[in-house]
């Protein structure tokens, strides 16, 4: 028996912007991961857009594997909107999720939340979303071994998770982890940025050797778990101490600007900005 994993990810896309200033903006890099032995695999997160979808599914197929189950990691629809076409190539495989995640993902795919998808991906969703079903358990079989599902509470979404697979050391994070990507800190409050500093805090005791973010730049240095922890953390609490400094977006843009200016992403420290500053 052989177990492993590989990562597929794919580049910032284009989207509208809402934001002055910032004429190129973009969503940011994403990852799907399977984890595989010889006799069976498991899917993490499917990216959101009808092509990603059928792009994933034809990457499992590449590499020869048929998934049993298909994990979505936390209730943000660009981690779990290609589902259909995932589960058209491989109708066998059952969608799952944690069961307090499941009323989060139903409201992300509503009428209302799915207009506002589609205001940045226009024409590029399903027009059948499908929700996980909820799973009985924490645990999830790959072949003749087990990943655990370990929820870890707010990070920059509720009801977060991570997959962890001991026989690999291997965390797959969601958006608990950034991998050289700004965070997605829209709609932050304090407690919410301690939230998830504590969630950083519960992954690290897994001491997992290998952490695959959902949102890696795609020329990461490496996905070593112990750097993208610390670098996450430090992002955060840098965060907290320029907001607090700061009076304006563009404040707090300079400020974190100066000290993350290699990041993947940019547009998500703006959208931030404007969210949390732009009033005042």
């Amino acid at each position: 028996m052989t177990l492993a994993f590989n990562v597929f990810v794919v580049d910032p896309k284009p989207v509208p912007s809402a934001i002055p200033g910032f004429e190129d903006a973009t969503w940011p890099p994403s990852t799907s991961t399977l984890i595989s032995d010889d006799d069976g695999a498991l899917l993490v997160d499917c990216l959101i857009t009808r092509q990603e979808g059928r792009d994933v599914a034809a990457w499992v197929k590449s590499l020869n594997h048929r998934p049993g189950y298909v994990y979505i990691t936390h209730p943000h629809a660009d981690h779990f909107l290609g589902l259909p076409e995932v589960l058209a190539a491989f109708p066998d495989a059952r969608p799952v999720a944690l069961a307090e995640s499941i009323p989060a993902m139903e409201e992300q795919v509503s009428p209302a939340y799915m207009q506002i998808w589609g205001g940045f991906f226009p024409d590029q969703l399903t027009d059948a979303p499908v929700v996980p079903a909820p799973l009985d358990g924490t645990t999830v079989p790959i072949g003749g071994s087990t990943a655990t599902l370990i929820p870890v509470g707010t990070t920059d979404t509720v009801h977060s998770s991570v997959v962890h697979v001991p026989g690999l050391r291997l965390v797959v994070s969601g958006d608990v982890v950034y991998n050289q990507t700004h965070m997605w800190l829209m709609r932050s409050t304090p407690d919410s940025r301690a939230a998830w500093l504590r969630a950083l805090d519960e992954v690290a005791t897994l001491d997992a050797e290998k952490l695959i973010a959902g949102h890696r730049h795609p020329a990461a240095v490496d996905d070593d778990a112990r750097r993208q922890i610390a670098d996450s953390r430090r992002y955060l609490t840098d965060f907290e101490e320029a907001l607090a400094r700061s009076t304006s977006p563009a404040e707090l843009i300079d400020r974190m600007t100066a000290g993350y200016p290699d990041l993947a992403n940019p547009y998500t420290l703006w959208v931030a900005a404007y969210d949390l500053l732009g009033t005042r």
